[in-house]
């Protein structure tokens, strides 16, 4: 039986230790979401597990909370020198698109979340290009690594208009506010490497 979108993010946890990470911090919902340019309201949605944080947005707020982004995927203390990250382990943050109006263009799995320590962040990626939707340029600061699996992904900065095809890969800067989609027919999917800073 497949778990809902609420149920997996509830048992990610991934609301609940940005909620306890602010606390700690003593910051109120409206600061943290002001510090990372976001809708107060989506940042409630966020901690309350309702709707799934873009990479974006996670990278800002684990930048702005001081932990890396594996802390939020971390179920466990067991953490050694070496993480091999089987397919059925690796952790999805999906979503109900006919259930959740903020919408999201692409589902991830994070790929390595339980080796402490580490500088990289690498995720599958899958875009559901049956959206017609306006994404909302994002940045960050870090470097990303792009590589095309499947189908089709564009690029789009203010500087360039990219598209990928399977096989292709692209390096970029992530504080230049981009968008990433996927075009064409199926699902486009791809590897993504993020090095935050």
């Amino acid at each position: 039986m497949v778990k809902s979108t609420v149920e997996e993010l509830k048992r990610l946890g991934i609301g609940k230790k940005i909620r306890s990470l602010r606390d700690e911090k003593q910051l109120q919902l409206n600061q943290l979401a002001e510090k990372i340019n976001l809708q107060q309201t989506l940042l409630s949605q966020i901690e309350d597990d309702v709707v799934p944080p873009t990479l974006a947005t996670l990278l800002n707020i684990a930048k702005e909370l001081d932990v890396s982004v594996d802390y939020f995927f971390i179920q466990q203390s067991e953490l050694e020198n070496v993480e091999l990250t089987r397919v059925n382990e690796r952790l999805n943050v999906a979503k109900s698109r006919d259930s959740d109006t903020a919408r999201m263009t692409y589902n991830y799995q994070a790929l390595a979340y339980r080796l402490k320590g580490k500088r990289m962040e690498p995720f599958l990626v899958e875009f559901d290009s049956g959206i017609d939707e306006k994404p909302v340029p994002l940045s960050h600061a870090g470097e990303e690594f792009c590589y095309c699996l499947e189908g089709q992904i564009e690029f789009i900065s203010d500087e360039n208009r990219i598209i990928l095809q399977p096989g292709d890969s692209l390096y970029y800067f992530s504080q230049t506010p981009h968008v990433l989609r996927g075009t064409g027919p199926g699902k486009p999917k791809g590897i993504f490497v993020l090095l935050p800073e």
